[in-house]
């Protein structure tokens, strides 16, 4: 087993950009409390915590306890500001009963849907935040969340093993013939390298699916989906090219990648060199 290192911190799509004065500070809001509800589901010491009775508080607008009062607040008071439904912070509330170690997804079924239910939520307010109202495109903001969240938790694999949880559908690993203990050895086997590419396919379909979302956009918030979704491929580029190996090899973007994002998601074109 290699030493420990630091799950590899990625992007956050759409947190700063493309936004404008009071639109930035609503993403922050909302990216602060999805990012705290994660970390609250996560932490030992809450595991007890009824999040179901804490996504009821919150969807009633009442005080809760177990999360920080000024995250809250601002999340409200965001949703309150840009006319967003407030009951889509409740639902990621009730996600987080699934993030209890320990996190097993007997199929994809139930990975997705709690994707759906967590990311999926936040996914959403963030896309009525750029204009994405209509119900037609909620699909593919499921989609985009979908393959988001893959993309970030094959880079952290390690740090979530370490943590007891696994966001790899149990039936994949038997279909491989891949145990636990296979998982958290590296560098990962021949079998395990196969798990993993097709946990990689499973996020490349799902980012191709909810592509079309980004043209939908107006122009501004256009640039910054693709180069949101360029990223995230570029991110299973340098994992692919590296065999798969996350533990030895955090996957990171070099200056040259970033720049060559920057590049594609001004011109529209995606370009991988192989």
């Amino acid at each position: 087993m290699s030493d420990r290192q630091d799950p590899p911190r990625l992007p956050l799509p759409f947190y700063d950009r493309p936004w404008r004065g009071e639109e930035r500070l609503v993403a922050r809001a909302l990216w602060d409390w999805h990012r705290t509800l994660w970390s609250a589901g996560r932490a030992p010491g809450r595991r007890q915590i009824d999040w179901e009775r804490v996504a009821a508080e919150v969807q009633e607008g009442r005080p809760v306890e177990g999360l920080p009062s000024a995250v809250y607040r601002a999340a409200r008071e965001a949703c309150r500001t840009a006319h967003l439904p407030q009951d889509l912070l409740a639902e990621q509330v009730r996600a987080l009963d699934h993030l209890k170690p320990p996190v097993r997804f007997d199929d994809v079924a139930g990975l997705r849907a709690f994707v759906e239910t967590f990311t999926g939520a936040h996914a959403r307010l963030l896309a009525r935040l750029a204009g994405a109202t209509g119900r037609w495109q909620e699909p593919l903001i499921h989609d985009l969340a979908f393959g988001f969240f893959l993309v970030g938790r094959l880079a952290a694999l390690p740090d979530d093993l370490r943590r007891d949880a696994l966001f790899i559908p149990l039936r994949e690993l038997e279909r491989r013939q891949v145990t636990l203990a296979d998982l958290r050895d590296a560098p990962p086997t021949p079998a395990v390298q196969r798990l993993l590419w097709q946990y990689a396919i499973r996020a490349r379909e799902a980012l191709a699916a909810g592509r079309p979302l980004i043209d939908e956009l107006d122009r501004r918030f256009q640039r910054e989906g693709r180069r949101c979704w360029i990223g995230a491929l570029e991110v299973l580029d340098v994992i692919e090219r590296h065999r798969f190996d996350v533990w030895n090899h955090p996957p990171s973007l070099s200056r040259i990648r970033r720049w060559r994002i920057r590049w594609q998601a001004r011109f529209g074109r995606t370009v991988f060199g192989r």
